[in-house]
Parts: structure tokens; C-alpha cells; sequence
């Protein structure tokens, strides 16, 4: 009789012993995703909340608290291409790290990391190992929509960006140094004095005016205006001819007044660094809309092209 009361006790004893054998005292969680996003572009969009909020899937819960399934998430502290976020996952607190790693090319590896703790009592620990399996999976789910969304150049940019080739290789030029911003009337100006100028000297009008605008130091600023014609004609101190070669270029359309060009320049500025090429000449806007019979600045349309090498 005794020893059919050992199979029992043994089969509990054993029991117990693979919990503390299979799940151990510490729970390391690691989740990595690659994503096809260069680490400066992925960090900016991940090193502030509100960032996150382009892409987090689930909902806010204050200003830098952010909810998703049954768990909480907060940014605690920001490092060089590393964060460090609070979780609240079944009312336990964790600290965990998600790492940027580049991964050659314009590739990054997430690799998100943390620690869920056990517990002595047996089944307290199946209960927490449960929990891990479940936040790992959380993890993975908000990384994989991360990576949805930092695939896009236009959610990293604000802009789309396109590779084309200009077309109009023959331009009759000019510029003028300004104190102030240049005004339309001011750049209209100009571009109505080389439409003037190529027109005596028998030369065609052959696409749409662009200009550039430099800012100066100490202050003040060029702009040199160019309209494309058909063919080179002679030049004198203020009129100059210029080529732009069947070269590529970055392209996008922008939308709105000077602000939204200037936030286009710059963002082509981050993306040239995050993918390490090299201005090597001067980007200009191509002026789709006729701003001086045009008041409405949101009305405005402009191309604006980056060198491409």
C-alpha cells in the first residue's frame, strides 16, 4: 500500500522539480527585428513620445505613457542609439532596453531587452512565465509596427522622395544679394528680366523658372534665379548661362508657402546624412505654381531637386 502512495508523491515531487528545472528564477526576454531603415532615421522617430505617436498601434495614456494589450510604456531615458523604456506589465514593473544596431547598408536591427521576474512559490512562476510568453509577443507585435512604418521613406521624411532626371539643360541666369528673405515680388522680378533678356536675344522659353536661395553670413541672402531656354546665348555682366547635366536627382512636391520648402530642404539635409552621400551642388525649387498671380500660399505647388551622387 505504501509504495503505491510513493508513485504520486514521486510524480508531484518531479512536478515541481521541472518548474524550478524549465522555467528559471530569471526571465531573459530578447526580441529582434530587422528593419530596412538607416539607425539615425529610426531613432529620431523613436526617441520621443511625440514620435510614437505616428506609430504606436494601441492608445495613449498621458503625454508620454503609451498603452498597448495589457501592458504600459514610457521612454525613461534616451542614450546613443539606445532607449530605455518602463514597463507595467500585470502590475509588474520592468525595466527594459531597446538597442539601434546598425546592420550594414541602410539596414538597422532593433533588439529589445528585459528581464521578467519569478517567483519561489511554484505556481506564481508558471503564472509569470506565462506573462513573459505574452510580453515577448507584445514586444514583437509593436516592433513589427514600428518596422511597417519606418519602411516608408515619407512617415521617416515627411516627404516622398523620388530619383528623376531634369530635362532642361540650358539656362540663362542671374542673382542678386537681398538683406531680407527674398519676397515673390522680388524673385519675380527677376524672373521677368530673363524673360525679357532671352526673348532679345531670340531665345525660347522651354520650362518653368527654378531658383535657389542662399542664406549668407553674417546675414542676407543670394538668390539666383534661371530659366530654361533652348539654346546658350551670350552672356553680359548680369545674365550668365548656365548647364545642369542629365544628371539624377532627388525630387519631391511640397505643398504651402516658403516654410514647407525649407522643412523639405532640411529634411533631404537628414536624409543625405543618414545615408552618408555628399552634396556636391546646389538643390533648387522648381516654381510649379505662379506665385505672383497666386495669393493663397497654401495653394502653392514646388518641385524641389537634390544633386544626385
Amino acid at each position: 500500500m505504501k509504495k503505491w502512495l510513493l508513485v504520486p508523491a514521486f510524480i508531484i515531487v518531479a512536478a515541481f522539480a521541472g518548474i524550478y528545472l524549465f522555467i528559471p528564477a530569471r526571465l531573459d526576454i530578447v526580441q529582434v527585428t530587422p528593419i530596412n531603415c538607416t539607425v539615425p532615421g529610426a531613432y529620431r522617430n523613436m526617441a520621443t513620445a511625440d514620435k510614437w505617436k505616428n506609430w504606436w498601434p494601441g492608445s495613449s495614456w498621458s503625454s508620454n505613457s503609451f498603452l498597448f494589450q495589457d501592458g504600459r510604456y514610457a521612454i525613461t531615458k534616451k542614450l546613443l542609439n539606445t532607449l530605455e523604456i518602463g514597463i507595467l506589465h500585470n502590475k509588474s514593473s520592468i525595466k527594459s532596453t531597446l538597442y539601434l544596431v546598425p546592420a550594414g547598408g541602410d539596414s538597422t536591427t532593433l533588439q529589445w531587452t528585459c528581464t521578467y521576474p519569478t517567483s519561489l512559490n511554484p505556481v506564481t512562476r508558471i503564472q509569470h512565465y506565462r506573462q513573459a510568453i505574452n510580453l515577448k509577443s507584445n514586444m514583437a507585435a509593436l516592433l513589427n509596427h514600428f518596422k511597417s512604418f519606418a519602411e516608408k521613406i515619407e512617415n521617416i521624411y515627411g516627404i516622398t522622395i523620388q530619383e528623376t532626371v531634369f530635362k532642361d539643360s540650358f539656362l540663362i541666369s542671374t542673382k542678386k544679394y537681398l538683406a531680407g528673405y527674398p519676397s515673390v515680388e522680388e524673385i519675380y522680378s527677376l524672373i521677368g528680366d530673363l524673360k525679357k533678356y532671352s526673348a532679345a536675344q531670340e531665345a525660347k522659353q522651354t520650362g518653368i523658372a527654378i531658383l535657389n536661395i542662399t542664406p549668407l553670413s553674417p546675414f542676407g541672402y543670394q538668390l539666383m534665379v534661371a530659366l530654361p531656354i533652348n539654346k546658350p546665348i551670350a552672356a553680359n555682366g548680369r545674365f550668365f548661362n548656365q548647364r545642369i547635366p542629365l544628371n539624377h536627382f532627388w525630387v519631391t512636391r511640397v505643398h504651402g508657402g516658403d516654410a514647407t520648402v525649407k522643412e523639405a530642404l532640411y529634411q533631404f539635409q537628414l536624409y543625405i546624412q543618414d545615408h552618408h552621400r555628399t552634396l556636391m551642388a546646389l538643390p533648387f525649387q522648381q516654381l510649379i505654381t505662379d506665385r505672383s498671380i497666386e495669393p493663397d500660399t497654401t495653394r502653392w505647388i514646388t518641385d524641389v531637386y537634390v544633386p544626385l551622387f
